[in-house]
This record gives structure tokens, sequence and C-alpha cells, in this order.
């Protein structure tokens, strides 16, 4: 048998050197695998330290994109945790909160029950002063192509007239159309407020060029969708990578914030947040998107839709508070026991007392009282609700109070400011201070102008307290304060308010004032 050689050397000798040679680098390769994770982890844990101390010394602009990094090469529940209340002290509220809630998810799926109630702690607390930016875009001015963009990041018409966590401080909002001029508005927003900003009809380009004419309807190809743009860097508009992980997405500035430019994360989403990842276009991300930028503005649960205007707002809770009345005269019981006198041409006429020509006197009386209220009514915007107000409740020692009326609130932050028209019957117990009886207009003179007498009553005959009644009408100005706003896509979604309602109505005979407060839900 014939041995071949390939430059002195036999073809087996060669093919044991490639053998050995592959050896090797199959090892070499393996050593670099598992040596990776362990510098990674090292060059997190310094990047980590390093942010820390920065953010000790108040450098925040320095230390978060450190402690951001450190999270990207190494993601743990301890660096979220950092990167979080670097946001928070940063004043990037939105971005913070959202990291909060990823970082409760994350530590739910780590059986860290500790520092999931830390983080929902620390997100519920953010919540409070969340700025909220509405997008409202006219049926006029969606024409067709339109997009909308805030801070260079498209935002999906699903999103438009929903409100939406951001970051305080600046933000640009712009729309533009195939023919139209575009057109630019910066907006600047502070925690805990609520702003909308409308976009108007884009005026027609005329440097444009002319749109070219459809086919005919015969030969016109099939038309395909659209892609969907595809939000820089990592993520897009709504969602983000890793579900159930931590995440940088959120409604405001920074990376991942839905109000500032390009990011790793969009809005109402981060890399934890759980919820589908989008496409970056077709019509199956189209879909994906819109689905993800309807929850855009989550509560403490990720992907909670918000409130929406034009949908029935429903208001209960309890109510108590001090109810005085001022009303001096009244009736009580049977009036026809007793009678009076008064001259008369003939002499003296003794008439019988009904409740026509007789009345009681009663003292101002205040008590205590108990019941609920209740608001029915229409969200005319977002933050504006008209309807019904109803307030009863039974006052202890006697008596109650059952009025209600037409009523409009608007919210200013964390408040809502109302007035409602109250009319309605109020009775309370009160000490009775005499029966007097009407003289006749014919016989005053007679009676030496007198136009009441006192009812002549026997020793103990009268009662000493009495409920005396009377229809009253008035307003009052409501004043509620939002313990917690809970906006879901249940039948839950609604609010927690703190009410105080000073009340004043004038009865037939007297005035009446009320002074309550409530702890109610409101549910929108």
């Amino acid at each position: 048998m014939r041995s071949f050689r390939l430059g002195g050397r036999s073809l087996d000798a060669v093919r044991r050197s490639l053998r050995a040679s592959a050896r090797a680098a199959g090892l070499a390769l393996a050593l670099a695998l598992a040596v990776s994770p362990g510098v990674a982890f090292a060059q997190a844990e310094a990047l980590l330290d390093e942010g820390k101390q920065l953010m000790k010394k108040g450098k925040l602009a320095e230390a978060c994109p450190k402690i951001e990094e450190s999270y990207r090469l190494s993601p743990r529940s301890a660096t979220l945790l950092a990167l979080a209340t670097c946001h928070e002290k940063q004043g990037k509220i939105a971005t913070a909160w959202v990291e909060y809630i990823d970082l409760g998810a994350a530590a739910r799926k780590e059986g860290n029950k500790r520092l999931e109630a830390d983080a929902k702690a620390r997100g519920a607390k953010l919540e409070l002063r969340l700025p909220r930016l509405t997008l409202n875009v006219p049926r006029a001015a969606a024409v067709e192509g339109l997009e909308v963009t805030l801070d260079g990041t498209p935002v999906d018409s699903a999103a438009w007239g929903q409100a939406r966590p951001i970051d305080p401080g600046q933000h640009k909002v712009s729309a533009s159309a195939p023919g139209r001029k575009r057109w630019e508005q910066t907006v600047a927003i502070k925690r805990g407020e609520r702003k909308a900003v409308t976009v108007p009809a884009l005026a027609r380009d005329a440097s444009a060029a002319p749109e070219p004419a459809p086919a005919p309807a015969a030969e016109a190809p099939a038309k395909e969708p659209a892609p969907v743009a595809a939000a820089p860097d990592k993520g897009a508009t709504g969602a983000g990578k890793d579900a159930g992980g931590a995440g940088k997405g959120a409604g405001g500035a920074g990376k991942g914030a839905a109000a500032t430019g390009p990011g790793k994360g969009a809005a109402g989403a981060g890399k934890g947040a759980e919820v589908p990842e989008t496409a970056a276009a077709g019509p199956e991300g189209a879909a994906a998107s819109a689905e993800a930028a309807a929850a855009e503005e989550p509560a403490p649960t990720p992907g909670a839709s918000p409130r929406h205007s034009g949908t029935f707002v429903i208001e209960a809770g309890a109510a108590g508070g001090a109810l005085i009345g001022l009303i001096d005269a009244g009736s009580f019981g049977n009036l026809s026991s007793y009678s009076y006198s008064y001259n008369v041409p003939e002499g003296e006429l003794i008439a019988p007392c009904n409740e026509d020509v007789c009345h009681a006197g009663f003292d101002p009386a205040i008590g205590p009282f108990a019941g609920g209220q209740a608001f029915v009514g229409l969200a005319l915007s977002e933050e504006l609700h008209l309807g019904v107000r109803a307030l009863g409740g039974y006052r202890f020692g006697g008596g109650y109070l059952a009025v209600g009326g037409p009523s409009l609130s608007m919210r200013f932050g964390r408040l809502w400011v109302g007035l409602t028209g109250l009319a309605g019957a109020v009775g309370q117990n009160a000490k009775v201070t005499g029966v007097k009886g009407e003289i006749p207009s014919e016989m005053v003179d007679l009676n030496y102008g007198r136009t009441e007498v006192e009812v002549t009553a026997r020793e103990g005959s009268l009662p000493e307290t009495a409920l005396v009644e009377t229809f009253a009408f008035g307003g009052s100005v409501d004043v509620s304060l939002v313990l917690a706003d809970l906006p879901s896509s249940s039948w839950t979604s609604g609010a927690l308010l703190l009410t105080v309602s000073p009340t004043f109505m004038k009865g037939l005979d007297g005035f009446v004032l009320v002074a309550p407060a409530s702890l109610g839900y409101r549910f929108y």
C-alpha cells in the first residue's frame, strides 16, 4: 500500500495535527465562554460601585448611566433598585415608577417578598406625583398618514386621547403628514400636573409634490399594509424585552422614557414589563403596537388602561359630619289640642290651633349625622365630570338629611373641585320654646298691632323637644383629595377620594348649615 506524503509529512500526520488543532481551538472557545460571564459580572460590579459613589456625591447625571450600564451587563434586582432610586432622585419619577413596577415583578419571581413589598410601596408613593400628558387628535386633524411624535418617538393612534405618565420637564410634540406642513409645540409639565395638547389640522404644503393619482380599480395592485416604524434601539412603543424582568421603559425623559426621544424602552413598559414584545414592522407589529399603546397608563399592575372621557362615572362613599339647624319655626304633633285668644269687635275670641294658624318656636340645634353620598354622571373629559350628587344620613339625637341636585366637578392635579346645587328635606330634634297663633290681618288693630299671640298651654303640656322639619334649598362647594388614583382595564378603575362639602341651605323657616366629610370611591 502506497503512502502519500505532503510537504515531507505523511497524510496521517497531517490529519493528526488538524485534529489536535481543532481540540485546542474548542478548548480555547470553551474557556472564553466560561470566563466571559465572569468578566461581565466584574465589570457590572465595578460600574455599580462607581455609580453608587457618584450618587452619594449628588452627581446623578454621571451616576445613573453607569448604573444603567451595570444593569445591562448583569440584570439583577439589587442593581435595578439602585437605578430606580437614582432616577427618582434625578427627578425622572415616571421612569423610576416603571422601574419599581418591574422590580416588584422580578422580586415576586425570585420569591423575595420583602423586596416586592418595598418596590410596591415606593411605586405607590411616586404614583400620586406622576404628571400625565394627553395628546388629543381631533377628527379634522386625523388625515391619512398623520404621524404624531413625543420627543421624537412616534405615538400610536391607539394612544391618542389617553393620559400617559411622563417625566416632569419640557417635552416636544410634533405632527406631520404627506403633503402637509409640519407642526410642533413644546409643553412644560410639573409633578402631579395634568396637561393636554391638541394637534391642529395641518396646513397644506404648496411646495410638496402632488400625490400620484390612484390606479384604476381593475389594474390597481394589492395594497400592502404600511409598515410600523421601529422605535430606536431596543424597544418599541409600549413593549420591551424579557417579560417579567426588570426594565427601563417609562413614560418620561431618559432612556426608556416615553417623553424623551429614542431610548431603550418606550412608554408604559420596560424590559421587565409583563407585555408582549412589539414587532418592528408589518401588520402583526402594528396590531401588537396598538394593543401595547392602549395600555400606556398602567396602575400598580402593568398593562392597565387609563380612564376615558365620554363614559359614565359613579361615586359612592360613607359620609358624616355636623348638622346645624337654625330653624326657628315649624310644626309638631297635633296642634289642634291647643287654643289661643285675641280681641274681636264683639269681645274676645278663643280660636283653635291648627298647622295653618299656629306654629311652634324652636331653639337652634347642632348634632352629628352619619350616612352616605353618591355621584352619578358623565365624564365630559378626563378632567371634567357632570352629573347629580346626593347626600343623606341620620342625625344622632333625632332627625335626618336627604338632599341632592346637579353637580359639576373639575380636576386640578390631585384635587377635584366642584359645585353642587342642593334641594331636599331636613329634620332635627330641637328644644321647643313655645307655640304662637296668628291674628287675622283685619284684627291686628284691635290687638295693639300684634300679628301673633302666645298660645296659653297647660303646664307641662308642651313637649320639651320635638322634631322640626323643613324643605331647604342651597348648594355646596365640594373639594376632594385623590388619596389613590387606580386606573385599570377592569370595572374597578377609579380613584379613592376624601371629600369635604361645606353646605349652606335656606329653609322655609330659617337656615341649615351642613359640614360633611366623606370617604368614597369614584368608578370611571
